[in-house]
Parts: C-alpha cells; structure tokens; sequence
C-alpha cells in the first residue's frame, strides 16, 4: 500500500478514536450521572431524544474507527508494527460488542423509565468503555508516531535537520 494511503487510514483512525475516546469520557463524566437528576415523568423522552442525537454522533465515529482500524491492520500485517495493530482491531472489536451486548440492552430498559440500578450498571460498564478507547487512542498513536520516525529520521535526530521533498511528502 502507499505510504500516503496508510498514512490517510492511520491518519482517520486516529481522529475518529479521538472522537470516541472525547465522547466517551463525556458521556462518562457529564450525561450518565445527570441521569439521575432529570425528573422521572420526563424521563423517558429525555432518553429517547438523548439515545437520537448520541447515535448521529457515535454512529459514524465508530464506524469510520472500524474501517480505519480493519484496513491499518490488513495494510498493516507484514510489518513491524502488526501487533499493534491488531490490538487496535481487537480493542475496537470488544467495544462493538460491549456495546451492543451491554449498553444497548441497558438502554433499551431506560427507555421505559429510569432505573437506577440499570443507570449504575451502565456507567459500571461503560467504564469499560472509557478505556477501551482511551487504550486505542494512546496504541494508535504510538503506531503513527513510531511509523512516521521512521519515515522520517531526520526530523527526529536533529533539531538543524531539513526535509527533502521526498521526505517531506510520505508524512
């Protein structure tokens, strides 16, 4: 594959695990526990909306994440940096799953009301979540880091290093 077509799948794997790894720790942080505080009555077409919205943000994330990730990996496998990138297909595989076989059940029961037994089970599980995708964001880095060093020796060895066009143009 051509670097620059690698370094473009590398490139969106990246921001669209970025994406997650921002939405997910907001999720985690700010919308899961003010579930709590929105008036019971209300509650169910706050979630409605809530699971609406979400869902045209995380929906093209994740999938975007997963193309990303299963090309990378596939462009990836006769290389140095295969491992890696199978632990980012493995990492994005478990979070398809958690939240298809935990957080949507999940959701699917607030629908009809809160329960906050099924609210601290969500944020328990989405905890899961949160690092999935912060472990995919600092293991994606690490393999774009590592693969643009080594196109690009120079820019790492000296400070007074220049680039060739050719150099310049694989990154």
């Amino acid at each position: 594959m051509p670097p620059r077509i690698l370094f473009v799948l590398l490139l969106t794997q990246l921001v669209s695990t970025a994406g997650m790894f921002g939405v997910i720790w907001q999720v985690q942080l700010i919308t899961y526990p003010q579930f709590a505080s929105i008036d019971p009555v209300s509650f169910p077409e706050f979630h409605l909306q809530y699971c609406q919205r979400i869902t045209w943000i995380v929906g093209p994330l994740m999938l975007l994440e997963l193309a990303s990730t299963s090309l990378s990996t596939l462009a990836l496998w006769n290389t140095r940096w295969r491992m890696g990138s199978l632990a980012c297909l493995v990492i994005v595989g478990t979070l398809w799953l958690i939240t298809a076989l935990v957080q949507v059940p999940q959701h699917e029961v607030l629908s009809f009301g809160f329960d906050p037994a099924v609210a601290e089970a969500l944020v328990l599980g989405n905890g899961w979540r949160v690092a999935g995708w912060t472990l995919h964001l600092a293991v994606v880095s690490g393999i774009i880091f590592t693969w643009c060093r080594s196109r690009m020796p120079t820019i790492f060895e000296s400070e007074n290093s220049t680039l060739t066009s050719q150099e310049n143009s694989d990154c």
